[in-house]
C-alpha cells in the first residue's frame, strides 16, 4: 500500500506527536508498504529548520515551508497554522500518484479537514490518529462555551473531518466516547476504536541496589519520600491540591515534593515557592531524555491530574512511562478518565477526586510505607506490559489502517468493535 501520513512537527523535532507518528511510519515500511509523511520544515519551538527531502528510516519525509514565530504567541503560532495548512493543501492537490489512505493527526487542530477533503477530491481512504479533540479542548480552556456559535461551527468541521472515514483512533476509552458524537450514529461502534500510547521500551525498572545518580544529585537520601510532578504542567491539569498537602506537611523533612517540567501552571508553583520558602517543594526542568528513566525511577511516587473538564478532550501519556519504570502514581481527577481508570484497574496507585485533600493526604500516608509502594510499583509495571507495549500497539494500529483500506476497496463496511 502507499500511505501518506499528515502531522506538523516530525523528527528529528522533539515533539511527541511527531515521534509516536515515526514509531508507526517504521512498522509500516516494516511491513512492506511505502509511506511519506508531510509536515512542516520548521521546529516546534520555531527556532529551527529541517531538510526539504529526506529519508529517514525508509520513510520518505517531505517537509512544507512555513512560517516559524513558534508556540511564544497566539497570534505568532496561528500564522505558523495558517502558512502549514496552505503549503500542505498546495502539496496534496500536486503530489504525484495515488496513496491507497491518508492517516491526519491532530497538529494544527482540524488538520483532518486537509485529509478528508484531498481524500474526497482524489479518491482514496481517510483516518484519523486523535491526539486532541477539538473544538471540546477550547471548552474546556474556556474560549467558548458549548452553547457558542464558535463550538457550534467547529463541531460542525470535526463532523465534516470524520465523515465517511472508516477509522478514527482515539488515545482512550473517555476520548472515543466523545468521538462517537462526531461520526454518523450507524457506524461509530466500528469507526472509533480507542488505544493508548505506548512506551519507550529503554525504559525499565531500575536495578535493585543500584544507585541512582540523579537522586544523588538532588541530595534526597533513600530515607525520603521523593513525590515527583514530571512533565507539562499544562492548563487541564491541576496544582492546587498538591500545592495544598506541600504546605500542610512542611514540616516533615523526610517528603520531598518535585516540580519537573514547565507550561502555563508551572508559574503556579513558583508562586507558591514565593509564598512558603520553607515547604520542601523542588522545581526542576524538563528531564533530559536520555536520563528519563533514571529521573522517573528517582521518584518514590509520581503525581498526576487531570481538570475535570478536559476529561475526554485529552489524554496524557505520563503514567505509560511512569508504569514502565515501575513507580506508582498518585492522581487527582475525575473518576472516569482513562488515566483514572487505568490506574483503579491495575492497582497501580491512588485516584483521589478534585479539592479532596484529606483523601490526599490519607494516600500520601500509605505511600510512605516502603512495601506499598513496591506492590503498588510491580502492579504499574505489570500493567504496562499488559497495555501500553509497543509492539502490540503499533502493530494494533497498522493492522487497523490495512484493514480500512482492504474494506473500503471491497466496498465493505466495518462491523467488528476494536479497542486495545
Amino acid at each position: 500500500m502507499k500511505i501518506i501520513l499528515l502531522n506538523q512537527y516530525y523528527p528529528p523535532d522533539t515533539a511527541p506527536t511527531g515521534q509516536y507518528l515515526h514509531d508507526v511510519a517504521k512498522a509500516l515500511v516494516q511491513r512492506g508498504h511505502t509511506v511519506t509523511v508531510f509536515c512542516s520544515q520548521r521546529a516546534y519551538n520555531g527556532d529551527g529548520r529541517y531538510p526539504l527531502e529526506e529519508i529517514r528510516d525508509g520513510v520518505n519525509i517531505h517537509r512544507i515551508r512555513a512560517s516559524g514565530f513558534g508556540r511564544r504567541h497566539g497570534i505568532g503560532k496561528m500564522l505558523d497554522y495558517a502558512s502549514f495548512y496552505l503549503g500542505l493543501m498546495m502539496r496534496l492537490l500536486a503530489s504525484r500518484g495515488q496513496p491507497d489512505i491518508v492517516l491526519a493527526l491532530t497538529t494544527p487542530p482540524h488538520l483532518g479537514l486537509l485529509a478528508a477533503w484531498a481524500a474526497r477530491v482524489r479518491g482514496y481512504v481517510h483516518a484519523h490518529w486523535v491526539m486532541d479533540l477539538y473544538p471540546d479542548v477550547l471548552a474546556a480552556h474556556g474560549v467558548c462555551s458549548h452553547r457558542s456559535w464558535l463550538f457550534r461551527f467547529l463541531g460542525w468541521l470535526t463532523r465534516g473531518e470524520l465523515r465517511d472515514s472508516p477509522l478514527v483512533v482515539a488515545l482512550g476509552d473517555d476520548m472515543a466516547d466523545r468521538l462517537r458524537g462526531y461520526v454518523p450514529k450507524d457506524a461509530a461502534a466500528s469507526v472509533v476504536v480507542s488505544l493508548p500510547l505506548w512506551f519507550d521500551p529503554v525504559l525499565q525498572p531500575w536495578p535493585e541496589g543500584k544507585a541512582l545518580p540523579f537522586r544523588t544529585q538532588q541530595g534526597w537520601s533513600d530515607q525520603d519520600l521523593v513525590v515527583m510532578y514530571s512533565g507539562n504542567m499544562g492548563r487541564g491539569h491541576r496544582m492546587g491540591e498538591f500545592l495544598e498537602v506541600a504546605k500542610r506537611t512542611s514540616g516533615q523533612n523526610d517528603i520531598k515534593w518535585v516540580f519537573a517540567g514547565g507550561g502555563k501552571r508551572r508559574a503556579e508553583v513558583e508562586a507558591f515557592l514565593h509564598q512558603h520558602p520553607d515547604a520542601h517543594v523542588r522545581l526542576l526542568p524538563y528531564a533530559p531524555a536520555e536520563r528519563l528513566g533514571e529521573h522517573l525511577s528517582s521518584a518514590d511516587v509520581h503525581l498526576a491530574s487531570l481538570d475535570l473538564r478536559w476529561q475526554g478532550c485529552m489524554v496524557p501519556s505520563k503514567v505509560q512511562g511512569i508504569f514502565a519504570v515501575g513507580r506508582p502514581v498518585l492522581f487527582v481527577g475525575g473518576g472516569q478518565n482513562s488515566l483514572a481508570c487505568w490506574i483503579e484497574e491495575s492497582g497501580g496507585g491512588w485516584v483521589v477526586a478534585p479539592d479532596d485533600t484529606e483523601n490526599l493526604l490519607q494516600a500520601l500516608t500509605q505511600a510512605r510505607n516502603m512495601e506499598e509502594r513496591r506492590r503498588r510499583g510491580r502492579a504499574a509495571r505489570a500493567f504496562a506490559e499488559a497495555r501500553f507495549d509497543r509492539e502490540r500497539n503499533i502493530n494494533f494500529l497498522c493492522a487497523r489502517l490495512e484493514l480500512a483500506v482492504q474494506e473500503r476497496s471491497g466496498n465493505g463496511v466495518a462491523t467488528s468493535v476494536a479497542t486495545a
